[in-house]
């Protein structure tokens, strides 16, 4: 049963992604299909390629982040199985929304015995975080873009919205989730209940909500806040110049200004969160971002399609390797230990 809700699950991310590209793809002109086929073709790709990788440095940002939030807890887990479950986190996140935090957790569990309920009390706190650092990026947003542009992304982003975003696709992806969540907590409480009684349930409970918020305030506990601070500033500034870089590869928006990647990197985040990993809905937003600062409609698709397709390629062979790795170096960790 579990099985089949997941592959619920990813069929309809895969079905909305699926679907939104062939409904964008069917509508273009015959003309803006052949200039977005030729702007792949001579694309430069070594800024293409360049992309991702500055993006990787802020993965390398948010892994010692992570590990500065655990430490008030007591917990000083390795760089590299950090780092490792930080790849896997979003590898995960591509076939279905919010899995990879939740996998993450489970991985430091695994292998450096940190408790899911207190990484997870810091995955929480790190979300806000995010959440607040992009409630900077809005502010900047609206203060640089200025009143044209600003009315012209307006434009852009209703007309879109209009297109699919009441279709009932959006509706099930959107309510499949909470609905599957709540089903399965109500599974488990009753199975826990008929073998331990509703006192042990009760006990149990506000054991991991104690641990969860102990863990979300953990961040106040941090001693080394400047640290805290740069590697934040230095992941986010790592994801915003793999916007610009992007950029590079055509000669069409290598002028245009860094106000137009603080835009794409504040729609490009909500993308990941309609469709797994973006797909469908990301090259779209990007192409109706750069549309606001003059880019022809095929360029700006063509930009969002390279940055998509070569960044989920990042994300599966980092998450790929990631896996490999974490089991061959803590099995040879464990037979040394065990030699010894």
């Amino acid at each position: 049963m579990k099985n089949l809700k997941t592959t619920i699950k990813i069929l309809l991310s895969l079905g909305l992604g699926i679907g939104l590209i062939t409904w964008f793809w069917s509508a273009m002109s015959e003309q803006d299909k052949t200039e977005t086929i030729s702007a792949f073709k001579r694309a430069n790709y070594f800024w293409v390629i360049m992309a991702p990788l500055i993006g990787f440095a802020g993965n390398f940002f948010r892994t010692q982040r992570w590990r500065l939030m655990l430490k008030p807890l007591g917990y000083e887990p390795s760089f590299v199985n950090t780092f490792f479950s930080v790849m896997i986190m979003y590898f995960f996140n591509l076939f279905v929304p919010r899995l990879g935090e939740v996998t993450r957790c489970t991985i430091l569990a695994q292998y450096e015995h940190v408790p899911v309920e207190k990484s997870l009390g810091t995955m929480v706190t790190e979300r806000l975080i995010d959440v607040i650092c992009l409630g900077i990026v809005f502010l900047l947003i609206i203060i640089f873009l200025g009143k044209e542009n600003y009315d012209s992304l307006t434009a852009n982003f209703n007309q879109l919205t209009a297109g699919f975003g009441g279709g009932p696709l959006m509706t099930i992806l959107k309510f499949s989730i909470p609905v599957l969540l709540i089903a399965g907590m109500t599974v488990f409480s009753l199975l826990y209940i008929r073998k331990n009684g509703v006192d042990k349930l009760k006990e149990l409970i506000l054991s991991k909500i104690k641990s969860l918020f102990t863990s979300i305030l953990s961040v106040k506990d941090v001693k080394e806040k400047p640290q805290f601070i740069l590697l934040t500033v230095g992941m986010w500034l790592s994801y915003l110049v793999m916007f610009y870089v992007n950029y590079l590869a055509l000669p069409e928006t290598s002028n245009l200004p860094l106000i137009s990647a603080l835009v794409c990197l504040l729609f490009g985040s909500f993308a990941v969160i309609i469709t797994p990993g973006g797909i469908g809905i990301f090259p779209i937003v990007i192409q109706m971002v750069l549309l606001s600062f003059a880019v022809q409609p095929s360029i700006g698709l063509a930009i969002g399609m390279i940055a998509w397709s070569v960044q989920t390629l990042g994300v599966l062979l980092g998450g790929m390797f990631s896996l490999i790795l974490l089991n061959l170096l803590n099995k040879k960790t464990d037979t040394r230990h065990r030699t010894i």
